[in-house]
């Protein structure tokens, strides 16, 4: 029987690039569902995917790409070279797509960098800003994932 997978409250802020806090608001207003463990809190992947196709959540997250692609337009002086991506990948590679999400601050390196998940109909939407050998690393972790 295959385990199922559960994300903490920190994984769901990093994947949606949303606050701690504005996932404890959601959680509060019922539009995350999740269970405490010893204390913690753990959401589904169904939970997870529902959080994420509730209209308000959505329009919070097309916002926050917006964001984070408008300020990198934006940002004329830059210390280092950077870049700025919106991958899609088919809705059958989401759970790979996940796993090296997981494993962003190793592959995206120590600088400043910005990610967001977002789960589309179809596809998965990955919003990335970093330095180009971390976005490197990332698809090519992609490609064996």
């Amino acid at each position: 029987m295959e385990e199922k997978k559960y994300y903490t409250l920190e994984q769901v802020a990093a994947m949606t690039e949303l606050s701690e806090r504005t996932v404890r608001n959601y959680l509060s207003l019922g539009v995350l569902h999740g269970e405490k463990v010893d204390g913690a809190w753990r959401f589904s992947e169904e939970a997870f995917e529902a959080f994420l196709e509730q209209d308000m959540v959505r329009q919070s997250l097309n916002a926050k790409t917006l964001g984070i692609i408008h300020d990198f337009l934006l940002q004329t002086e830059k210390p280092s070279p950077a870049v700025c991506a919106v991958l899609d990948y088919p809705a059958a590679r989401d759970a790979a797509l996940r796993a090296v999400i997981a494993e962003a601050d190793s592959l995206l390196g120590q600088g400043q960098y910005h990610l967001q998940y977002r789960m589309e109909r179809g596809h998965s939407r990955l919003t990335v800003t970093a330095a180009p050998e971390g976005l490197a690393r990332l698809l090519a972790r992609l490609e064996t994932a």
